[in-house]
């Protein structure tokens, strides 16, 4: 079916784009095609062919235009607004400043006037569209858009782009098409409000903390639909607009540079529910709302905190999301990459990587340690992919019996087996169908549930239990594992054909100790985090506290430091200390051990996995290299010392030895090289030889 056509009418071609870029933007382009035409273009072409929907950028364009549109054309003379992430500049400027107000046009001059003066931008303004000579005594010109207009006289010149279109129209646009204005891919408010949001982001602590601009963002923060509220991270109320005054029932003097405590009790207990980064539906006094959290960064600071909320009832496309969301739940995937919070290189590199393949069907194996945030992976990927609409289906094969595994995967018929539903059940691969299935713990799957699997990825279709006839499936699969798949290979407790289609795209996530810059950071979100749902005082750790987290090594990774944090926002009172930590004693014992026990804890380990004598070779062909060695170099090394391996097998050595902490391998061409514990390891071993 062909789509309808909203056609923009302008006066001149830059105006024309930024409004057709703009409707790109907020999503039109899905819904309806969209072209554009200027006024002195219409009267080369005649009469044209009338669009479903004429867009005209202002009442005066349209009366210009009337003698070559078809009278019977639906048309929305639009209204527009400042482009807010362009007015930083304007902002910085001595209130009450004289200006001229480029245009080139006397009404959008006139316009963009009334605009700039009702969001509380207050200078002395005087149109300039070309009509006369410029006033010498005046030196700052701003326009939106027409930078070539202002006269050569003028040496601040300030360029706040073309307006763009307010909320009202756009929703009188998704109104005349019928369109869903909070469907999937319809957030509008979320998108018309972000260019506020990220002025007010990227404004200065000290810009901020002006009367003259809290003044102008009062004006900004008003013409936003939802309810505002911003705190800093002393919990003083820094701005909240009017919105929020009429849901809250207060006046702006009795919360503004106020605590959040100050808020009425039930919203603020209900603010406080909603997890950060996240949305959430709360019944506040038998109303429900919808409620947004952000924070606001400075560098890796938080500087401040967004909450936005709207009643449900009133907008009806948050009432749409609102009863998909209690339908889609348990098969929805939460998180996004956004919500996987880093300072570190390798890991940023890591995200880069599995946003390249999320827009891929290819499965992808997750590697990595308990904690590190597999499944927070996994959900990122679907949330970036093509699947993101359709179900994220969730599969712990370590949780479930293994006599129901495969009725629960696959589903099954009924009377196919004693207790089974009599009507049948469908499987968690057919709930699966057009998304993406992920199945954490794969290397616990049994040899019964791998040859299951292996069909399912070859043939694409499943078949139930007891069913006569198998069932074509779409789905994505990602697996994950904590679990070196390799050495159940060679263990023979994994199908290597299996390994090998799982892991097409391979995804490693880093231990937390290989990425201590994000401790700090972590440290940071987890405690607001836990101070605000636990209404307790800030968590306070002390640099010795601090210096001690930054060398422990986090067996739990991730999980592991956000229940720290949370153990001791429970029952911490004041600074925290190195004995205040939960693992405090337990680590003092582990490195009197390692002291004492860390190489015969090696050798005892490396003894039973059955290449002891290899491995100390390996190391000590390493020791007598400057710098690092390529695996191909190396293997012809350790060859003519009589060692029989194989390629394959020597990389199951170097990671082995890496995870020991024994050797650096680096990624692509660097090599390896043995570190200062791989050396402290081998003069161990040559003492404890020279001691025999």
């Amino acid at each position: 079916m062909e789509k309808p056509e909203l056609l923009v009418l302008a006066y001149q071609s830059r105006s024309l784009n930024a409004i057709v870029e703009h409707l790109e933007d907020v999503g039109f382009s899905k819904h309806c095609k969209i072209s554009g035409t200027l006024v002195k273009d219409l009267e080369f072409n005649s009469v044209i062919n009338p669009p479903t929907l004429m867009l005209a950028t202002s009442e005066i364009v349209y009366k210009m235009s009337e003698n070559f549109i078809n009278p019977n054309t639906p048309y929305i003379i639009a209204k527009r607004s400042i482009n807010f992430a362009k007015i930083k500049e304007l902002l910085s400027l001595p209130r009450f400043s004289r200006i001229y107000l480029v245009n080139n046009m006397k009404e959008a001059a006139e316009e963009t006037i009334n605009t700039l003066l009702e969001v509380g931008i207050s200078h002395d303004y005087i149109p300039y569209y070309g009509q006369i000579e410029p006033d010498s005594s005046i030196t700052i010109a701003v326009t939106p858009g027409e930078v070539e207009m202002i006269p050569d006289t003028i040496s601040t010149k300030i360029n706040i782009g073309h307006r763009l279109l307010d909320m009202t129209t756009l929703f009188e646009i998704y109104k005349f098409f019928g369109i869903s204005t909070f469907g999937s891919n319809n957030q509008l408010t979320a998108r018309y409000i972000h260019s506020s949001i990220t002025l007010i982001k990227e404004l200065h602590q000290e810009i901020l903390q002006s009367k003259g601009l809290h003044k102008s963002l009062e004006g900004i923060v008003d013409r936003i639909e939802e309810g505002l509220v911003v705190y800093d991270q002393s919990n003083r109320i820094i701005s909240i607009n009017s919105q929020s005054l009429k849901l809250l029932n207060k006046e702006y003097n009795q919360l503004i540079n106020n605590d959040i405590r100050t808020l009425p009790v039930l919203f603020y207990n209900a603010f406080m529910q909603v997890e950060m980064e996240k949305e959430n539906f709360i019944d506040i006094d038998n109303i429900p709302y919808y409620i947004r959290k952000k924070r606001i960064f400075v560098g890796t600071k938080v500087f401040a905190t967004i909450i936005l909320f709207e009643k449900v009832d009133r907008i009806k496309r948050i009432e749409t999301k609102y009863r998909r969301s209690t339908r889609d739940k348990v098969f929805k995937a939460k998180h996004h990459f956004s919500d996987i919070k880093t300072n570190s290189p390798n890991m940023i590199s890591l995200i880069d990587k599995a946003k390249k393949m999320a827009y891929s069907d290819s499965t992808i194996l997750i590697s990595g340690e308990t904690g590190t945030g597999k499944e927070v992976m996994a959900q990122a990927i679907h949330s970036a992919s093509n699947r993101k609409n359709e179900p994220f289906v969730a599969v712990n094969l370590a949780a479930i019996p293994e006599t129901l595994v495969e009725s629960e995967l696959f589903g099954y018929e009924k009377g196919a087996f004693t207790g089974a539903n009599q009507t049948g059940s469908t499987g968690l691969f057919e709930r699966a169908h057009k998304g993406t299935v992920f199945l954490d713990e794969i290397g616990d799957a049994s040899p019964i549930i791998q040859n299951r699997l292996l069909r399912v990825l070859q043939e694409k279709e499943i078949q139930r239990v007891g069913g006569a006839y198998p069932i074509p499936i779409d789905v994505r699969v990602i697996t994950a594992t904590n679990k070196n798949l390799r050495l159940l290979i060679e263990e023979n407790k994994f199908r290597k054909d299996l390994y090998y289609r799982l892991s097409i795209l391979p995804i490693s996530i880093i231990p937390l100790r290989k990425r201590k810059e994000d401790i700090l950071l972590l440290i940071e979100l987890f405690s607001k985090e836990f101070e605000e749902k636990l209404q307790c005082n800030p968590i306070t750790f002390l640099d010795s506290a601090l210096d001690y987290m930054f060398n422990y090594h986090w067996p739990g990774n991730v999980r592991e430091l956000r229940n720290t944090v949370e153990y001791l926002a429970h029952v911490q009172e004041g600074d925290v200390l190195p004995e205040d930590l939960p693992f405090y004693d337990k680590e003092q014992r582990d490195l009197l051990n390692e002291k004492e026990n860390n190489e015969e804890m090696i050798i005892r380990d490396l003894r039973e996995r059955g290449f002891l004598d290899e491995s100390i070779t390996i190391l000590t062909t390493l020791s007598k290299i400057n710098g690092s060695i390529g695996r191909k170099k190396l293997l012809t090394l350790i060859i003519d010392r009589n060692q029989n391996l194989t390629e394959q097998k020597l990389r199951y050595r170097l990671e082995t030895l890496s995870k020991m902490n024994l050797i650096d391998v680096k990624q692509g061409r660097k090599g390896t090289s043995i570190n200062d514990e791989g050396m402290r390891f081998i003069n161990y071993i040559k003492q404890k030889k020279h001691n025999t």
